[in-house]
């Protein structure tokens, strides 16, 4: 028989099993001699049975469709020996009461959080109105055992280019041999171009990338008989995931990278990026001239946070001894990779060419420009601080004299791209106020020599003098306009 046709055929049979569980009264209804409905999932309405697996959770709706009043303290369930369950005794066995939505009938739901085969037997709803009047209905709990399947494990995942086994089958606690079907995620056949299907097996024999996510449906179906009635189905089915472990990736497997190396303290950074890697990368180590870098004050490694996966060792005060090869090795915990880089030594930026563009009352526009017109490695950024002209003039030192510590402790510290026209506009300052200002250029190996300057904003004298030129320059330019107006 060919698969296609064999496929065809048990999925036609499971159809008829599934159907034969579900009578020709299979939802829940209510007459005019006992209004109680009690409803749940899988239950059979002919017997009033409910066939569950221990271990699973269970609710079961009892509603008293009936005008007549009832107090919710009068609809209650019994418990197999006869005793009420209320809401609070047992958090494993419980009722809660309220009105149904849209009919505001009343309601009380019994709940499992986990069945036990000692659960199993007869709990009665009982409903009791204003009247005196008392409604009783019964159903039966039947917990079977659970099932054991070979392989309990809901998510699979396999390195890259690896094989990879699902394994469906059970070991049936009645000793029978269920039937079983392997479907995808969403209840169709495996794509026999995917996956090989053996017995209870499906198998993958080369992990891709775009195996990611899928999802195999194991279904196990096994014939039950409850006394003397019918066999019925009891179905019971375990999705799993697929996951695809990589190897962590880089762009290049080597890489050079600069730093600068002069009497100024400097940090280097050695960075390793990672473009992809499934799971996400957990741990770096970082290796130089082969011997592992040891974390001190020196040496100290810094993870990316977000999307981006990599990270950085930063080496502290970098001299000529740091320079060499570094190898950083990526573990996702499933793989390890490395990635090798060659720390290198290279010039700093020349000092820039700094004019004051304009002043303003809160801004200062200035002009930043390289005078290297050919640099080894090109200027990426624009380092700017500023700071008061008291806070300088507190440092006891004249302004080109004042340390890169006291800068960074006591200045505004900002970080522009190179902009084509190199104009930059620093706002937020105050009016009438002096200040130290401090520009130096930024390439991949590190910052260059400074330009110290200062310059203040306009206080209300300035704008005054300013409004003043203006008014009288516009008459001026008016009546020079007309002049040349008048021999044109």
């Amino acid at each position: 028989m060919g698969r296609p046709l064999a496929k065809m055929l048990f999925f036609f049979a499971t159809c008829l099993l599934l159907a034969s569980a579900v009578s020709a009264s299979d939802s829940p209804s209510s007459n005019e001699e006992n209004p109680i409905v009690i409803s749940s999932e899988n239950m059979d309405y002919d017997t009033n049975t409910i066939t569950v697996r221990e271990g699973k959770k269970l609710m079961v709706s009892c509603v008293f469709e009936s005008s007549e009043q009832i107090h919710k303290s009068d609809l209650l369930w019994k418990q197999p020996n006869g005793n009420n369950i209320d809401g609070e005794t047992n958090p494993s066995l419980f009722a809660v009461v309220l009105n149904e939505r849209g009919s505001k009938h009343r309601k009380t739901s019994l709940h499992f959080s986990s069945v036990h085969t000692r659960d199993t037997g007869h709990y009665t709803c009982s409903a009791r109105t204003a009247g005196g009047e008392t409604f009783e209905k019964t159903i039966k709990l039947v917990v079977l055992p659970t099932i054991e399947w070979n392989d309990k494990e809901t998510v699979k995942g396999a390195l890259f280019g690896e094989p990879i086994t699902i394994d469906c089958g059970v070991k049936s606690p009645s000793g029978s041999d269920p039937m079983i079907q392997m479907s995808n995620g969403n209840g169709e056949p495996l794509d026999e171009e995917i996956w090989t299907i053996a017995g209870n097996e499906a198998t993958i024999h080369s992990l891709k990338k775009e195996h990611a996510n899928l999802a195999v449906s194991c279904i196990t179906i096994e014939m039950h008989q409850e006394g003397n009635n019918e066999e019925f189905p009891v179905v019971d089915r375990k999705d799993v995931k697929i996951e695809v472990y990589t190897l962590p990736e880089f762009s290049t497997d080597e890489s050079i990278q600069y730093t600068v190396i002069d009497n100024h303290v400097r940090d280097a950074n050695v960075y390793c990026n990672v473009t992809h890697s499934f799971p996400p990368v957990r741990h770096y180590t970082f290796y130089h001239n082969d011997e592992e870098v040891k974390l001190t004050d020196r040496f100290n490694i810094f993870m990316n946070v977000g999307r981006n996966q990599g990270a950085h060792l930063r080496i502290h005060n970098v001299n000529e001894n740091d320079l060499g090869t570094y190898k950083c090795e990526a573990n996702n915990i499933k793989a390890k990779s490395i990635h090798t880089v060659h720390l290198r030594e290279a010039n700093a930026p020349a000092e820039p060419k700094v004019t004051l563009i304009e002043a303003k009352k809160i801004s200062i526009v200035w002009k930043v420009e390289s005078i290297d017109r050919d640099p080894a490695l090109p200027v990426t950024a624009v380092e700017i601080r500023h700071l008061r002209a008291g806070t300088a003039e507190a440092s006891g030192v004249a302004d080109e004299d004042i340390s890169d510590s006291y800068w960074k402790s006591h200045s505004i510290f900002m970080q522009r791209n190179i902009k084509e026209d190199g104009v930059y506009e620093i706002s937020g300052l105050r009016h009438g106020h002096e200040y130290v200002w401090r520009f130096r250029q930024i390439n991949e190996a590190g910052f260059g020599e400074s330009v110290v300057l200062r310059a203040k904003t306009l206080d209300d004298n300035d704008l005054e003098l300013m409004d003043s030129s203006s008014t009288i320059t516009l008459p001026l330019t008016i009546a020079t306009l007309f002049f040349v107006r008048l021999f044109v």
